[in-house]
């Protein structure tokens, strides 16, 4: 809410307040407040009623010091000075003279009823909301004329105060007397349904701001949300498609939707949008969207395009770590070659947390994929290293054993022919 509003609210408090002088002059000669204070304060509701309220002040303080020995005009005289400050707005000294009258107890209802609005308000500007919600809550119990302003006041010096229940109350109360509400009053009632997990009560006010901006992708998301923290997760996924379709989503909601649909079990919906919105430019082919791409038909058990997505990241990658996740997917399906020549990328490409686990990985494809050179050099290479050397170990003796079968052969192969 913005000064604008305040000043609009509390001028609008005065005015109420001003109605109430007729019968408070009144009042104030019939308990016999002293000649001299009631001539000050009937010049002063003139010029309060002429909307005079520096004139007001100057006129009241003439007698400010002179009623401090006596108990009810120095009362009055408060309230009269909440008024003038009130006008003038002069928020501290409104607050001040206000609490001092009601203090007092010297006043009857009525104008008690008006000093509660003065204060409230007042302390609303000051920004002491607990403050406001104490006077103004009060000041609602009898003021069959409030409206929707003064109720959304009150709820958001509540929400300010941390008291959600009562700004609920209040908020509510504001939203069904005005006609047509403001957004923001919503979307406050909204926050504070969701803060509580009252999502039955939530779901209807963001269907409504729908209805008045079906073009804000913003309010499809947060539908798609409260479906989400529902468990309704079909509603969810469908509710972020409508979005979609309408064209107001940005690169944020299609990332989301697609981490969504592969979440809820639909990885194969998932890739296939990331793709399509990538193949039409919407979506930057990048690292980090190519590394969501691979998990998504890694996820739907699309091993073949999974790996040519991986292959392509890989290139983009600031490391080697996914030529390694590359060269490891390759070694799970026999591919050896294929496993060799990704290791050796991410060698080249460095930046690996294991660099030694590579190596020994490497040795291993060459081996199978008849390159015992590059075999024997990558595993020689990490027989120091406490990790690996035991695994690359055993690897080397089976080279060798092998290497000895294939010369026992050999010559037994020469003997048969001599």
């Amino acid at each position: 809410m913005n000064k604008q509003t305040y000043f609009r609210l509390l001028r609008t408090g005065f005015l109420v307040g001003l109605t109430l002088f007729g019968a408070l002059a009144v009042h104030a000669q019939e308990k016999a407040v002293s000649e001299e204070t009631f001539k000050v304060l009937k010049e002063a509701d003139v010029a309060l009623r002429k909307g005079q309220s520096e004139q007001a002040l100057r006129q009241l303080r003439t007698i400010q010091s002179k009623t401090a020995d006596k108990s009810y005009d120095h009362a009055v005289v408060q309230q009269y000075l909440a008024y003038a400050y009130s006008g003038a707005n002069d928020f501290r000294g409104a607050r001040q003279a206000a609490n001092e009258a009601l203090n007092s107890k010297l006043l009857d209802a009525d104008a008690e009823h008006g000093l509660r609005n003065i204060a409230g308000q007042a302390a609303f500007h000051l920004e002491a909301y607990r403050e406001s919600v104490t006077h103004l809550e009060r000041w609602l119990q009898r003021e069959p004329k409030a409206d929707a302003d003064s109720y959304y006041m009150v709820a958001y010096a509540a929400y300010r105060a941390n008291m959600s229940r009562s700004a609920i109350r209040h908020l509510e109360r504001a939203v069904a007397l005005k006609k047509s509400p403001p957004s923001e009053w919503i979307q406050l009632l909204l926050s504070l349904y969701v803060d509580r997990k009252d999502f039955a009560k939530a779901e209807p006010l963001v269907k409504r701001l729908i209805a008045d901006s079906p073009n804000k992708r913003q309010w499809w998301r947060y539908l798609s949300g409260l479906y989400t923290q529902q468990n309704r997760h079909d509603r969810a996924i469908s509710t972020m498609m409508l979005a979609y379709y309408i064209g107001e989503v940005r690169q944020e909601d299609v990332l989301n939707l697609v981490k969504f649909h592969a979440q809820q079990g639909y990885p194969s919906k998932a890739a296939r949008l990331l793709e399509t919105e990538i193949e039409n430019k919407r979506m930057p082919r990048n690292y980090e969207n190519l590394k969501l791409l691979f998990g998504c038909w890694q996820l739907a058990r699309e091993h073949d395009r999974a790996r040519r997505i991986l292959t392509e990241a890989a290139a983009l990658s600031p490391n080697g770590e996914d030529y390694m996740l590359s060269g490891r997917i390759a070694m799970q399906r026999g591919d050896w070659a294929l496993a060799k020549q990704a290791f050796q990328k991410s060698l080249r490409k460095g930046g690996l947390k294991r660099k030694a686990h590579v190596r020994l990985w490497l040795g291993i494809a060459a081996l199978k994929s008849q390159d015992e050179a590059l075999a024997r050099q990558s595993l020689e290479a990490v027989l120091n290293v406490a990790d690996v050397k035991q695994e690359a170990a055993y690897w080397l003796k089976r080279m060798e054993r092998g290497e000895k079968r294939h010369k026992h052969h050999g010559r037994g192969e020469g003997l048969g022919e001599s």
